[in-house]
């Protein structure tokens, strides 16, 4: 019986990493550019009563500014140790795939980062055009 439990679970196990990485490779991923990267600061409210209590688990969170095409799409990278990949330079072309609020970001030597979108901006035509220019 548990050879049996055993198998089974190897089996999900294996279906799932499989489901996963098709999931991943079925994406399609667009040449963009780093526009900023800066640290996410939390906004707390304050409630009436100062604490001894640790801030919330942000304190190495970033908000990375992509642009594609005209939009600019500000996503939340996350990380348990103080650390930014490099290719979140400002001026680094990137390749990113979007979906509903997330965006996924090729990082050489690594998996992809997936992000959360927390804003999406349109350029003005002007620098639009520019900035289409400058990458021809």
């Amino acid at each position: 019986m548990t050879r049996i439990l055993g198998l089974l679970i190897c089996f999900f196990l294996s279906v799932g990493t499989f489901t996963a990485q098709l999931g991943a490779s079925a994406r399609q991923y667009q040449k963009a550019v780093v526009v900023s990267a800066q640290k996410y600061e939390p906004i707390t409210p304050r409630r009436g009563k100062h604490t001894d209590a640790p801030p919330p688990g942000t304190e190495y969170d970033y908000d990375v500014a992509i642009r594609l095409n005209c939009s600019v799409y500000v996503g939340r990278y996350q990380s348990a140790i103080e650390y930014l990949p490099a290719v979140f330079s400002p001026n680094q072309p990137v390749e990113v795939s979007l979906e509903k609020q997330v965006m996924y970001v090729k990082v050489p030597g690594s998996r992809d980062v997936k992000m959360g979108i927390v804003e999406r901006r349109s350029e003005s035509a002007d620098s639009c055009n520019g900035a289409a220019n400058l990458r021809q």
